[in-house]
């Protein structure tokens, strides 16, 4: 199959012959047709906005122990290993994100402090409880501070990176995910390989959920889902609803973020 458009070109050609097997051949052409039509659609959709993006700069590569990192907070950024971890234009965001998981204002569970921009905000829902984990041992301390001006919350800080620690949780109302990956190897597969940084949590998010309860994770998508990132979802939620925050203003320089708006996802179990 070769589709010519006046800015691209799509050239589809099926290597087995039992690849796509539908029961007729229309059937199979139909599909793959409609999957041609969604990549034209897509690519169409990036060159309108591609020219509205931030400059942007390239990150290096994360070497060390990320624990022990030092953790650097400037000018409304924190930088790990050259990373920028989390900047404060994430604000609205990170807002939004915490209404809808401290929605029930039960128990919640926080994976990565950051600037505490989520955790301040899922504070001010009035939720039971709020357990956070956080590797950084730096990055620890200033969690341990922002609790320290909280004495009537009820806030546990756990240590250690969410792999490890998960088996040793229970189960909670809501999930907020923002992790940022903590070696190159996490990188490549979390934030270049699957369908959402945040997909390898999935499994784990609905296995640590009550019935009903909530899941909202950063997506890094723009103004939609992508079908894979749909199925992921689909494979441990029972349903997902989609909103867009815009009016972002990631600077000229962010590393990890270069348009002015970006999904957030709410999964319920």
């Amino acid at each position: 199959m070769l589709r010519r458009y006046k800015d691209f070109s799509i050239d589809v050609g099926l290597h087995r012959g039992s690849f796509i097997a539908a029961p007729r051949a229309e059937q199979q052409r139909w599909v793959v047709h409609r999957a041609v039509d969604e990549l034209a659609e897509q690519l169409r959709h990036l060159d309108v906005i591609a020219p509205e993006f931030v400059d942007g700069t390239t990150r290096g590569e994360i070497n060390a122990e990320w624990h022990g990192s030092e953790a650097d907070y400037h000018d409304g950024s924190l930088i790990i290993e050259g990373q920028q971890v989390m900047q404060d234009w994430e604000a609205a965001l990170m807002r939004r994100m915490a209404e809808r998981v401290g929605a029930g204002h039960g128990d919640i569970l926080e994976i990565g402090f950051g600037l505490g921009l989520s955790a301040t905000f899922i504070e001010e829902q009035g939720v039971r409880s709020h357990t956070i984990v956080e590797f950084n041992d730096q990055v620890l301390e200033v969690a341990k501070a922002w609790r320290a001006r909280r004495p009537d919350s009820d806030i546990e800080l756990i240590q250690g990176n969410w792999q490890s620690v998960m088996p040793t949780l229970g189960d909670f109302d809501g999930i907020f995910w923002d992790a940022f990956p903590t070696s190159e190897d996490e990188f490549d597969q979390y934030v270049l390989r699957d369908s959402t940084v945040a997909e390898a949590f999935f499994s784990e998010a609905a296995a640590h959920l009550r019935p009903g309860g909530v899941f909202t994770y950063y997506t890094n998508e723009r103004d939609s889902l992508s079908r894979r990132h749909q199925r992921s979802l689909l494979r441990y939620f029972s349903s997902f609803a989609v909103e867009v925050v815009d009016g972002l203003v990631p600077p000229a320089d962010c590393q990890y973020w270069w348009t002015d708006r970006m999904t957030v996802v709410t999964a319920t179990r």
